[in-house]
């Protein structure tokens, strides 16, 4: 049965009508030179739990074209103005690719007045002029030329083929010194987003070149990876950040809830073009319902993050998991290749980024149960996009608030005791298909949280983060999993090892650990990381793509730890990725093994989660077959798999190597 159904994937791509290669149709003018952009809108949105929170009212809106008042943990508040055909902004450019904002300024008619307390800011009649020392970024200044707020991590490009519109969209909007000295935060503190669409001059000669680059294949498969993108060319270096509170969180508050997310940057650091198009095709004219290449349909990756705690006893658990970022567009940044600009592939050596704006965007968020992650293939059919598998995006569908599908962190496991001598880390990864090496597309960054009294009536408090280790800047950046910080899979260390299980399915990695617990005993800690292991039962009505339908799709139920003749164990645990007590996995030992199981059809182990398992045992450690189990579908029984530790025998100077 399993082999079937790996067959209905095989198939669903064998007969996508797979091309060559990806040419992009942008033609590359010679030389360097400028365009100019004039006219058109802006729309500001502000997120209101960020105004709340600082303190800062829209105390009123004029001349706007549009305005969507905005509603504490639902909506963000949005405003539209229209720009002044009599302005403009100058784009500088290397053939067709954008290399930065230039001078002038895009100023409108209308605009916003804020109060803080007894202080006012007039925003009628703004500007958006090139933000200094940056390349894409931007400063929205008020009548007067002061700078108030910043704008970074553009989408930008032009629509259409036409060339006439300019777009930068999906900015992060910050707060400027100025504003932040006044609340009293912190300067580059986002607080919403920013999208410009304007006219435009560009024009593209016909004796440039195209941007070419085969489709992956199995023997020259995508490259994907995670990059640290800096302020030169965002705007603001990529970071972390704690987007909106649940309301209650005050100075003696301990079950608050707080969304963490961040700003995501990537290369292309393959050989191979990569397909990065919209869900449903949206954002291309003329194009809805058409398949587009390599696979026949809407193909694109998936970000997800995760947040950890290494307490201070250096045991990991994941304390957060964001749902699943469905990518859209490309920049196609830093190009190699001139002739490569924005849109729905990117090429190789090109580079994109998301504003942590972006990325807490309910447009593009969904389930993690959605995606088959080893082939990074979308159960569209069926899902909170298209319910009635009509290949129509429904109205009203993605997240219904600003809590869902986020990173949804419970402020216990910030606070003492838990936090006590603790660190924290944040991992995100992007899902790529016809990508096999995962770990060159993830990355972790430490970071430590801290809650600060607002001095409001009633008394309350807000959450922020900062980077650990973030000198110089991206310092803090690293890398690859988290779970290969813990325990790296590529040193031998003594009692210690990180093991890879590589099925069909998919992948996960086992992080043992064993140190003596005193009176000859020894404490084992096992992390089983579940990277993209998915057993996934397809609706046999719908069993191919673009209509792809699962009706499961769970990971592991069992963990087996065998034990040696005569052991005794004790002082078993469990940690999973919440703080519900009744979905933990139930514990059973003999003579034989020490077993934990998942509750009967809930709390599986599934892709990109991690669980922690330990237990305390009179026998010293020794190499040993550690038994996963993979979940049961309707059609197909449990999946038994063997992971094989061995322990390496490198001692270090103080005989660990870990995280203390």
């Amino acid at each position: 049965m399993r082999a079937s159904l790996l067959a209905m994937f095989v198939a669903a791509v064998s007969t996508a009508g797979v091309p060559a290669s990806a040419t992009s149709g942008a033609l590359a003018p010679a030389g360097d030179g400028s365009w100019f952009a004039w006219g058109g809108r802006t729309r500001i949105e502000f997120n209101p739990d960020a105004l709340r929170r600082l303190d800062l009212a829209i105390e009123r809106v004029d001349g706007a074209l549009e305005r969507v008042p905005g509603v504490p943990g639902r909506r963000y508040d949005a405003s539209e103005f229209a720009a002044l055909a009599a302005s403009d902004l100058q784009l500088n450019h290397r053939g067709a690719v954008l290399t930065g904002i230039g001078g002038g300024s895009l100023r409108h008619a209308g605009g916003l007045v804020l109060r803080h307390r007894g202080e006012v800011i007039d925003l009628r009649g703004f500007a958006l002029r090139a933000s200094p020392d940056t390349r894409l970024g931007l400063d929205l200044v008020d009548a007067q030329g002061r700078t108030w707020f910043t704008a970074d991590h553009a989408h930008y490009g032009f629509e259409g083929d036409a060339r006439d519109v300019f777009a930068m969209r999906h900015m992060n909007l910050r707060l400027a010194p100025r504003l932040a000295a006044l609340l009293g935060a912190r300067a580059g503190a986002p607080i919403g987003g920013l999208d410009l669409h304007a006219s435009t001059s560009a024009t593209f000669a016909p004796d440039g070149g195209t941007c070419d680059a085969p489709w992956p294949t199995p023997g020259n498969p995508a490259g994907i990876s995670m990059i640290y993108g800096a302020v030169t060319w965002n705007g603001w270096s990529d970071s972390v950040y704690v987007k909106r509170d649940s309301g209650d969180c005050t100075p003696s508050s301990t079950n608050c809830r707080i969304v963490v997310n961040a700003d995501s940057s990537l290369r292309n650091s393959g050989t191979t073009a990569v397909a990065w198009y919209e869900k449903f095709n949206r954002d291309q004219p003329g194009a809805e319902g058409v398949p587009q290449p390599p696979y026949g349909n809407d193909q694109h990756p998936y970000l997800i993050w995760n947040l950890y705690r290494v307490d201070a006893a250096g045991r990991i658990r994941q304390i957060g998991a964001s749902g699943v970022k469905h990518a859209f567009y490309t920049v196609n940044f830093a190009c190699t290749d001139p002739g490569c600009g924005p849109g729905h592939v990117i090429y190789p050596q090109c580079e994109d980024t998301y504003s942590n704006y972006n990325n807490d965007g309910s447009t593009y968020l969904g389930p993690r149960s959605e995606i088959v992650p080893h082939t990074a293939i979308w159960g569209r059919c069926g899902s909170i996009y298209d319910e009635d598998c009509d290949g129509v995006n429904d109205d009203g569908s993605g997240a219904q608030d600003l809590f869902q599908y986020r990173m949804v962190v419970d402020e216990s496991d910030l606070l003492p005791p838990k936090a006590t001598g603790a660190r924290y880390y944040l991992e995100y990864w992007y899902v790529v298909r016809d990508d096999d090496a995962i770990y060159d597309s993830m990355a972790y960054r430490e970071v430590a949280f801290g809650k600060s009294d607002l001095g409001t009536q009633p008394p309350s408090s807000a959450w922020d983060v900062t980077l650990v280790g973030d000198v110089p800047a991206g310092a803090d950046y690293h890398a690859g999993s988290m779970l290969a910080h813990w325990v790296s899979p590529a040193v031998a260390l003594v009692n210690a090892v990180n093991t890879e299980l590589a099925t069909p399915l998919g992948r996960a990695r086992v992080a043992v650990r064993v140190r003596p617990a005193g009176s000859g005993h020894w404490r084992y800690e096992f992390a089983v990381a579940n990277f993209d292991y998915a057993h996934a039962q397809v609706d046999p009505a719908h069993p191919s793509e673009p209509n792809l339908k699962l009706d499961a799709n769970h990971g592991f139920v069992r963990f087996s730890v065998p034990l040696a003749a005569g052991a005794i164990v004790s002082d078993t645990r469990f940690d999973d990725a919440d703080l519900d007590a009744g979905n933990d996995w139930a514990v059973a030992t003999t003579t034989a093994a020490v077993t934990w199981s998942a509750p009967a059809g809930a709390n599986s182990l599934d892709w990109g989660t991690l669980y922690h398992f330990e237990f305390v045992s009179t026998a010293p450690p020794a190499d040993m077959d550690l038994g996963l189990v993979g979940a049961a579908t309707a059609s197909e029984g449990e999946l038994p798999y063997v992971v094989p530790v061995r322990f390496g025998d490198t001692i270090f100077a103080d005989g660990y190597d870990w995280i203390e």
